[in-house]
């Protein structure tokens, strides 16, 4: 498939997700929401949108179905492709994210129920607003089936990728505003575009030496797309895991969170995605089931890209205060959509590839 049906499709699903990121949940009364100074096409109005969830349950699902698949669900997946069920685990992604929006949506609709922005004429606002985020969280995962690129088992990454372009134009006139004002150094805007064309030449770089020794190990065939999730998943893997061990922590030791909060907590953080990240790269690596010296060289040399690029996001984030920057996993989301984007994958099945990888 060439790029211009690809860039028309990924282009009218970005429409769409604006759309419904201006659509407000069942049962919220607008006349109170204007009446808080907000205007029905702020940013706020997304916050009470069925959208507002964003992709979050699906990436939760995802991203355990990942973890499980690089533990154990090798032996799963042949044991589906024996009994033809090939699907299995994509209705259990699609289960758990359908659990995570539901309880999500519990909590949200308590919340807003306290704020005054429920109009009083609605006596079940709290299933209303359960059933809006389970069909808003369906039919996510309906878009991410529209638009798998080759190299990705799923959409996610893609229709990921469509959230923060939609929010770079209003982050980068909130960056020449701040700039203007003099809240900022223009100096600062030389940094990060230094930080963002670095950022992108080096998933580049680990995109073009992952394909390489892919092919040149012999790892896959000729004439196929190597299997990028690799290029994407370990830091995002590394910095979740770190996050619930913190999590972990505060619960068993809460002062000793308390008393690393802001910096020397993110830190932490850092520190323990930085261990994680060579692991999860291995464990890709050992997927292919090819040793190969050139293969775990390459794949020492992205490890130490993705902890440079995850370290050099931090440092960015944290000390220059212009919002243009989507930060390291969204350069990496982006870098890795635009390439794939060319080579549109076809749909074998419904849902099919949230699970099942291409071998």
């Amino acid at each position: 498939m060439n790029s211009r049906p690809t860039v028309i499709t990924f282009a009218f699903i970005g429409i769409v997700y604006m759309l419904g990121l201006h659509i407000p949940l069942p049962g919220i009364d607008l006349d109170a929401f204007t009446g808080l100074n907000y205007t029905v096409d702020s940013v706020m109005l997304s916050r009470v949108s069925i959208l507002a969830l964003g992709l979050m349950p699906l990436y939760a699902a995802l991203g355990l179905a990942e973890i499980a698949r690089l533990i154990g669900f090798p032996w799963l997946q042949r044991k589906d492709k024996q009994s033809g069920n090939i699907a299995s685990g994509a209705v259990v992604v699609v289960v758990i994210a359908l659990v995570v929006a539901a309880m999500q949506a519990y909590a949200i609709s308590d919340g807003l129920g306290a704020t005054g922005l429920v109009d009083d004429k609605v006596t079940n606002f709290t299933m209303l607003t359960i059933a809006s985020y389970m069909g808003a969280t369906a039919f996510t995962i309906f878009l991410s089936d529209r638009i798998r690129i080759a190299g990705l088992r799923d959409g996610f990454w893609p229709l990921y990728s469509i959230p923060i372009l939609l929010s770079l134009p209003n982050n980068v006139v909130a960056s020449v505003e701040m700039t203007r004002t003099g809240a900022v150094p223009s100096t600062q805007w030389l940094i990060v575009a230094s930080y963002l064309v670095l950022s992108v030449a080096a998933v580049v770089v680990t995109a073009v030496l992952w394909r390489s020794a892919c092919h040149e190990t012999g790892a896959i065939e000729e004439g196929t797309v190597e299997p990028r999730e690799i290029l994407i998943w370990p830091p995002v893997l590394a910095i979740t895991a770190a996050v619930y061990v913190l999590g972990l922590i505060g619960f068993i030791a809460p002062s000793f969170i308390a008393a690393a909060q802001g910096l020397p907590l993110q830190i932490i953080a850092l520190a323990m995605a930085s261990v994680l990240i060579p692991l999860i790269v291995f464990s890709y690596v050992r997927r292919l089931k090819v040793a190969n010296n050139r293969l775990i060289v390459i794949a020492i040399i992205i490890a130490l890209i993705q902890i440079l690029l995850l370290v050099s996001g931090a440092l960015v984030t944290a000390f220059i205060p212009l919002p243009v920057s989507p930060g390291a996993i969204g350069v990496i989301v982006l870098a890795v959509t635009a390439l794939g984007l060319p080579r549109l994958r076809k749909r074998s099945g419904p849902s099919a590839g949230f699970f099942v990888s291409p071998e």
